[in-house]
Parts: structure tokens; sequence; C-alpha cells
């Protein structure tokens, strides 16, 4: 009887240990079998998720495909066929705290090899890796929870200082290794917002505004063009109704000629504005900035905002880009309506080897294979998608604009599909879809249907509605 209550005391002793000590979670997770989601999250928990295909390569050398389904329908999955690493921006909320992400891998390969994925913050000259998980299965899709570093948790966004940006390295050089999809877990910053806030986006994940331009990267979220071409560009997305006020860009310059980068204002049907202009000044081996003041009132509804880089034919590190911050005064009050406008020439293609060219008015065009472009859409929360807009440069029937949405595995459904229609410059469907950022992520695909100069993608809108109200568009659907 002596030897059971020992026993009974050890295991009590064994057990309260366990519950005093608990699980140790690290930055890195090695998983090997597949895993179910995050644990239990605060109730005002939200979701930011970005397909593998809305990633870019690093490096334009880099050569990569996405995969199709059965049905020769496009999915969320990326896949390397060289050696390199991809890149995305991350547009959590400033002022949220980040508390883990889902990264969502398909493996099937033989040789244990981990694919790693890095969530990343950087003030241009020091980067620091907030969360790193690697995985490796070879039992197909294969999905792990990683919380924040405990060395950075609690971690609060703070755009004023430092950019965003997910970095993901397959190092497995076929379809057998896919990313295809990461889901970013976070608390909404608090009410009410302050009356400056920020954007901060990394110069890394801006990308190419024709396929002839091949980016390298230089550490820290820095970008620039080596071998041939000049421009690069990025999808600027402010609150509605913000009111932008400033624009820094973040460069290193140790050449006599100038890097350039614009803010850009288009309607998608041929009219841009340059909002703000920054040229580079030499700078010798540091990172400097360059301001520029502004009043500009958000407003989506009518055009899209974008970045864009010119590097002046300069082919070297010598100049590099590496941030862009917005800076601007919130809203005063919350709006019944939102819209999402994105410039064409954002768009990524989903394989490395399709030739694009873009316009100085943002359109984009496919000249040697029919392939997609693709862009991931982050959708306001609690709100109702009720109408997609596709802008275009045409002059027969053929392309559509698609939206889909998709979860983890990298399946896209489709939402609705918006066809040109005769030779105009837009078209539009209504639709009525609830907003559940907690079960799916949202893209656009542009399918060109067939390779030709004729046909251009000049911008994508997305209107949501957070009440009952009917929709009712400002102008008719194709004139």
């Amino acid at each position: 009887m002596s030897r059971i209550r020992a026993s009974f005391r050890l295991a009590i002793v064994l057990l309260a240990m366990l519950f005093l000590v608990g699980p140790v979670f690290v930055a890195r997770a090695h998983v090997s079998p597949a895993q179910t989601q995050a644990p239990a999250t605060p109730n005002d928990t939200q979701y930011l998720w970005i397909a593998g295909s809305s990633f870019q390569t690093r490096d334009s050398t880099t050569a990569f495909e996405t995969t199709r389904n059965v049905n020769n329908q496009p999915t969320g999955c990326i896949y390397a066929t060289s050696s390199g690493e991809f890149t995305a921006p991350v547009a959590v909320p400033n002022g949220a705290t980040i508390l883990g992400l889902d990264y969502y891998l398909y493996d099937t390969s033989t040789t244990q090899t981990k694919a790693e994925l890095t969530l990343n913050d950087s003030d241009m000259v020091t980067p620091r890796e907030l969360i790193t998980v690697e995985i490796s299965s070879s039992v197909g899709l294969t999905n792990t929870y990683a919380p924040m570093g405990a060395l950075y948790a609690p971690y609060v966004v703070n755009m004023q200082t430092r950019g965003l940006f997910l970095e993901w390295f397959p190092r497995v050089t076929n379809a057998a290794m896919q990313l295809c999809g990461v889901r970013i877990a976070y608390t909404a910053p608090a009410e009410p917002r302050p009356s400056t806030d920020y954007l901060f986006i990394v110069g890394s994940t801006l990308v190419n505004t024709n396929s002839s331009t091949e980016h390298g990267y230089a550490g820290a979220g820095c970008t620039f063009v080596k071998i041939n071409g000049r421009t690069l560009n990025a999808d600027v997305d402010l609150p509605q109704g913000s009111q932008l006020t400033a624009v820094r860009s973040y460069f290193r310059d140790v050449n006599n000629a100038d890097l350039t980068v614009k803010l850009i204002a288009s309607n998608g049907q041929g009219v841009t504005n340059t909002l703000a202009t920054l040229t580079s000044p030499v700078s010798n081996t540091a990172v400097v900035n360059a301001d520029q003041s502004l009043n500009y009132t958000v407003n989506e509804s009518s055009e899209s905002l974008s970045v864009l880089a010119d590097f002046g034919g300069v082919l070297s590190n010598q100049i590099r880009l590496c941030g862009v911050r917005f800076q601007y005064t919130n809203p005063s009050a919350k709006p019944t309506q939102d819209s999402r406008f994105i410039t064409g020439s954002t768009f990524v293609p989903r394989r490395s080897n399709v030739s694009y060219t873009s316009d100085a008015n943002g359109c984009v065009n496919v000249s040697n294979e029919v392939e997609d472009l693709t862009t991931n859409v982050t959708a306001p929360e609690g709100a109702k998608a009720a109408r997609v807009t596709f802008y275009y440069k045409n002059a027969a029937a053929g392309p559509t604009l698609n939206l889909y949405s998709f979860v983890g595995s990298g399946d896209f459904t489709s939402i609705t599909s918006v066809p040109v229609m005769g030779t105009g410059t837009q078209n539009a469907v209504n639709i009525n879809y609830p907003i559940e950022n907690a079960e799916k992520g949202f893209a656009l695909v542009w399918d060109a249907s067939s390779a030709s100069s004729e046909y251009a993608l000049c911008g994508a809108k997305i209107d949501f509605l957070y009440t009952q109200q009917v929709f009712l568009p400002a102008a008719m659907n194709n004139y």
C-alpha cells in the first residue's frame, strides 16, 4: 500500500511540474508531421491571408511556377524551378499586435529538406527575424502554427520606423515543395486610432513593371536593378478617406545618377497624376531618406495608388531602394463603404517565363505566352464585397478578371468573373459576398486569354459595404 501511495505522490509531483513549466515556444519551429492551426486566440483576433502565388522572387534569376488543379484552374501554390528565395509584403495595420502565423506547405520530397518561412521587419539597416518556421514532412499538405518569437513578443507593428515582409526559402527546385499560403494572426490596433498613422513598404517587395527588368537583393529589405530595365512598382493601400500628408523614401546611392520614386494616382482608364516625386541624394555608404509633404485625400472608389521606383538605367547595387513610408491622418469617422483599387502593373506573373510590359498609365499586357497575372487582396473584416470592376484596354472580347477565395491548401474557389465588354475601358459585376478573413483569403487573377499587346489590364477595383445598403455605382458599367 505504501508503494502505491509513493507512486501516486510521484505522479502528482510530475504532473504539477509539467503544469508549471508548460511547453516552451521558440521562434524557430521544426515540424515533421502535419499539425493543426493555432491554439485559442483572443476574441478580437483578425487575420491576413497571403497566397503563395502572390509571392515574388527576391532575385529575378530565380525561376518558378504555380500550379493548376485538374480542371486547369489556378491555385495559390508556388514552387521554385531554380535556386532562390521569395518575398511578399505584409499589410498588417500599424499599431496591431502580431500573435503568430500559419504556414501551409505542400511537401512530397524525399530528402527531408526543410522549407523555411520567416516574418521579418527592418528599419532598412538592421533586419530582424520575428518568426522563423521550418517544415519537412514528405506527406503532402502540411501546416503548422508558429507564435511570435519570445525575444519580440508582444510585437506591436510600428511602421513609423520599420516595415514588414515575408521570405520563403524552398531549398527544393521542383514541384515537390510548394508554398500554398500564409495566415497571419493579429489583434487589431486600439481605438480610437491616432491622428497620425503610417504605412511602410519594404523595397524588396516592389515588383517589375516589365519582365525584361532584372532586380536583385541587397539585404535589409533593399532592392536594386542589376542587368536590364529600370522600373519597379508596388500597390499602395491606405484607408479610405484618410489624408496623405507626407512620403519618405529610403535610399542608398553611391552613384552620380539618381533614383527617383514617384507616388502615382490612376483612374484605370489612361489618366494618371503624379502626387509626389522624390530623388535620391548621394549618400556614400549610408541609407538616407528624402521627404515630401503633400495634401491628398485617399479615394480608392475613383483611383488607385501605386509607388514607382525609376533606377535611371543604373545596373548595379550602387543605387538601392530600401523602402517607402507614407504618413497620413486617419478619417474622423468609420466609412459605411470601402474600396480596393489596384493598378494593373502591380500584379505579378504566375510563372517566371511570362513576357509582359507595362505603360506609363499602369496598364500591363503579356506578349509571348498565355498565362495569368495575380495579386493578393486585403479585404475588410465584417464587410461584404459588393462589386468588382475590371479596367482594361482591349480591341475585342477575350480576357477576364477573376475574383477567388482561397484556403491554406491553395485551393481557389471562384467568386465571380468579369469579362471584357466590347472595346470599352471597363466592366463591372455586382456581387454579395461576406468577408470572413478567419476562414479564407482573396486573390484577383487576370486571364489574358491570348498573348497580345491588344489586351491590357489597367486596374481592378472591389467595392465593399459595411451595412445592408445597396451599392450604387457613380458611373455606367462600360463607356
